[in-house]
C-alpha cells in the first residue's frame, strides 16, 4: 500500500549533495525544501539541478519548495557564540554598545509596541529574556531568564509586539524571481498575516502565479486572526510551529494546529505540519516516544504533508529521519482520521464527481483510483476528499506532475496522452502493471476531464490486467 501522507525534507549543509538528496528520495521524500534564510543562489541552483536530474530516473517526480525568509528578526552574523547566564543583563541593540554585554539584532527598529516586563525569545524559544527598559535609541535592556548560548542568524521573537516589515521583502522578491527562473514548484510565504500579504505575492508573480503553488505560513497572532481569509486565498497552509509556539501560548499550540488543519480541509486546501517533528534525531539515531505520537497525531488530523527541517538539513541522521516518518505515517494511516474533509462544501459538479469517485472506490473495494489530468485540477479534487485507496494521477505535463508531489494519497506520474482516450487509459494501466507490480484481477475507478469538457467517470475491471471485463 502506498503512503498517503507526503514527506517534505529540508536540504542544508549536511545533505546538499546528489548522494544525500538521492538517499532522502529513496527513503520516501516527496518534496525537497530549500530555506532561503540560509541558502545562496549557487546552493539553490545546485539543489534544483540535482533534483531535476534525479527525477529523470523516478516514476514519481520529487517537487521543489522554497521557503522565503520573510520579515524575520534575527541576531546579526557573529564569529563567536555569546554565552548568556541566568540573572545577568544583556542589551538587544541595532549596533554595537560600549561597556555593556549586547546582542546585535537586525531590523530591531521595525519592532513596535515593546513594553517593560514583556518576554523576548531567542533561538526558537531556547532562551527567554525579560524586558527591563527601552531607551530612546531603541536599545532593549533585558534580564536573562535562561542560561544558554546564542549564535549567528538566530530567531528573535517579541510576542505581542508588531513587526512593521512587509511580509514580502525585497530579498524575498529577488529570491522568488530567481527560483522561478530555475523551475521550483512551491513557495512557502513566511509570516503571512493577511490576505493583503498574499495578494502582494500574487501581484509580484503576475503571469507566473500559475507556475507555482503558494503555501502560507501562519506564524503569529495576526496571521491567526485572519486565518480563514488567508487559507481560502492560498493553495495551502503550513503550521509553522516554531515561531507560532513562541508568538502564542505554547500550551495552546496543539489546538491551534488542529484548528488550522480543520479550516484548511473545510476550504479544500492542503496543509503541512512543520517544526520539531523529530527534533531529537538531530543528535540521536532514534526519535522519542512523544515525537512518534506527535507525528501520528498530525496524520490522524488529516494533514497532507509532514515537514522535516533541521533533522535533514543539519542533523546527524537525515535519512533515518525520513525512514521513521515514513513508517510512523504508514502505521498511523491504518486508523481513521478525524474526517475534517467532510466539512468541505461541494460547490460544483466537479467537486461532487470527485467526492463520488472516492465514495465509489470505497464501496466497491476498488484497488485504486486512476486520474488523467493536464493541470492537476482533477487530481487535487480527488486528493482533498482523502481517499484511502491509492490515487494514480497521470499527467502529460512535467510541471503538473511535479506539483502533484505534495498532494496526499496521490502518486504523481507522467504519461503521454493520445487523442484516443481508450488507448491512453490502457497505457496508464501498462505503467501500473510494470512499475507497481499489479497482478491478477484488479478493479479501478477512472476519472478524467482530459478528453472533453464533460468529466468522465468509469469503472474498469481487469482480469490479470490484460483484458477488460
Amino acid at each position: 500500500m502506498e503512503r498517503r501522507t507526503k514527506i517534505i525534507s529540508t536540504v542544508g549543509p549536511k545533505t546538499n549533495t546528489e548522494s544525500f538528496i538521492s538517499k532522502l528520495c529513496v527513503a520516501g521524500t516527496n518534496v525537497i525544501r530549500i530555506n532561503m534564510s540560509h541558502a545562496s543562489y549557487a546552493e539553490l541552483e545546485k539543489i534544483i539541478t540535482i533534483v531535476k536530474r534525479i527525477n529523470k530516473s523516478k516514476i514519481c517526480s520529487v517537487g521543489i519548495m522554497i521557503d522565503t525568509q520573510g520579515p524575520e528578526i534575527r541576531t546579526a552574523p557573529i564569529t563567536k557564540s555569546i554565552q548568556l547566564v541566568k540573572g545577568e543583563v544583556v542589551h538587544l541593540t541595532p549596533k554595537a554598545l560600549k561597556g555593556a554585554k549586547y546582542i546585535i539584532v537586525d531590523n530591531l527598529k521595525q519592532v513596535k509596541g515593546l513594553k517593560k516586563g514583556a518576554k523576548v525569545s531567542l533561538d526558537n524559544g531556547a532562551i527567554d529574556l525579560k524586558i527591563k527598559n527601552i531607551d530612546k535609541d531603541k536599545n532593549v535592556k533585558c534580564e536573562v531568564l535562561d542560561s544558554g548560548e546564542i549564535g549567528s542568524r538566530k530567531h528573535v521573537n517579541f510576542p505581542g509586539a508588531k513587526v512593521t516589515l512587509p511580509s514580502l521583502t525585497d530579498k524575498d522578491k529577488k529570491d522568488i524571481k530567481y527560483a522561478i527562473s530555475k523551475g521550483v514548484d512551491f513557495i512557502a510565504l513566511s509570516f503571512c498575516r493577511s490576505k493583503k500579504d498574499l495578494n502582494e505575492l500574487k501581484k509580484f508573480l503576475g503571469k507566473k502565479v500559475s507556475d507555482v503553488e503558494i503555501f502560507v505560513k501562519i506564524e503569529d497572532q495576526e496571521g491567526l486572526s485572519n486565518l480563514e481569509e488567508v487559507i481560502e486565498n492560498s493553495d495551502g497552509v503550513m503550521v509553522a510551529r516554531g515561531d507560532l509556539g513562541i508568538e502564542t501560548d505554547i500550551t495552546n499550540l496543539p489546538y491551534i494546529q488542529r484548528n488550522i488543519i480543520k479550516i484548511a480541509s473545510s476550504k479544500g486546501k492542503k496543509s503541512i505540519v512543520a517544526t520539531q517533528l523529530l527534533e531529537s534525531m538531530i543528535d540521536s539515531p532514534h526519535p522519542s516516544r512523544a515525537e512518534v505520537s506527535d507525528v501520528a497525531n498530525a496524520v490522524y488530523e488529516g494533514t497532507d504533508a509532514l515537514m522535516l527541517s533541521g533533522e535533514t538539513s543539519i542533523g546527524k541522521y537525515p535519512v533515518e529521519c525520513v525512514k521513521y516518518i515514513d513508517q510512523v505515517a504508514r502505521n498511523a494511516e491504518r486508523s481513521e482520521t478525524l474526517h475534517f474533509e467532510n466539512n468541505f462544501k461541494q460547490q460544483t459538479d466537479w467537486h461532487k464527481l470527485a467526492a463520488t469517485s472516492v465514495k465509489l472506490a470505497s464501496k466497491i473495494d476498488a484497488d485504486a483510483i486512476v486520474v488523467l489530468t493536464r493541470s492537476g485540477f482533477t487530481a487535487n479534487l480527488i486528493s482533498r476528499a482523502k481517499p484511502t485507496v491509492p490515487v494514480f494521477a497521470f499527467s502529460n505535463r512535467l510541471e503538473t506532475q511535479s506539483k502533484l508531489s505534495i498532494s496526499s494519497s496521490t502518486q504523481n506520474l507522467f504519461l503521454k496522452f493520445t487523442k484516443d482516450h481508450e488507448k491512453t487509459i490502457n497505457s496508464a494501466f501498462e505503467v501500473l502493471k510494470k512499475h507497481y507490480k499489479m497482478k491478477g484481477r484488479k478493479k479501478f475507478v477512472v476519472i478524467s476531464g482530459v478528453f472533453s469538457d464533460i468529466y468522465m467517470l468509469m469503472l474498469y475491471k481487469y482480469d490479470h490486467l490484460d483484458n477488460v471485463i
